[in-house]
């Protein structure tokens, strides 16, 4: 508790007296709510670059990926962007029943969902939670099934991506009654 107050004393003094901060809590780097409460966990991957050799993501279990050059990238359908220069990859995803699944990055990036061969239609997207070091997370209605997450349009090299269930460890509403 001590440190905590002397961390968030250190914060508060080196912004400028006539400043306030935006959000004291952020210094204290809170970990990011449900369902990205595991986003500071890593795995370690290297991004596909065909469809035949890419790395499972499993629901809210972030991965540090290596991704390629978009030149050494074969996707599955063309992304709705593509850059010359960037970073990107290919990885699969398995759903078991139907859900609102969230594609959280680190950096920014394209995210496309294809089943089927088909570009699914995103459903929301936005910042990630302040302070919790999401910089983009795109929202997709996905049904049961594997599908394929291309990442394109990467400035860097490495990612930090996870895929999250929106109703990960969230109480049934229907289960009290």
């Amino acid at each position: 508790m001590r440190v905590t107050a002397c961390l968030l004393a250190l914060c508060l003094s080196i912004a400028p007296a006539d400043a306030r901060p935006r959000n004291p809590v952020a210094c204290q780097e809170a970990p990011p709510p449900e369902p990205w409460t595991s986003w500071m966990q890593s795995g370690r991957a290297i991004a596909g670059g065909e469809a035949a050799a890419m790395p499972r993501l499993i629901l809210g279990k972030p991965v540090i990926a290596t991704l390629r050059p978009l030149s050494q990238v074969q996707f599955v359908a063309p992304p709705a962007e593509m850059e010359k220069k960037g970073y990107g990859g290919l990885f699969s995803l398995s759903v078991k029943v139907p859900a609102r699944i969230g594609i959280g990055l680190s950096e920014p990036a394209s995210v496309d969902v294809v089943t089927d061969r088909a570009v699914q239609s995103s459903s929301d997207h936005g910042d990630g939670p302040e302070g919790s070091g999401i910089a983009k997370i795109i929202w997709f209605d996905l049904s049961p099934g594997l599908h394929i997450v291309q990442i394109a349009n990467a400035r860097e090299r490495a990612i930090r991506i996870m895929a999250a269930d929106a109703q990960a460890n969230r109480p049934d509403a229907n289960q009290n009654k």
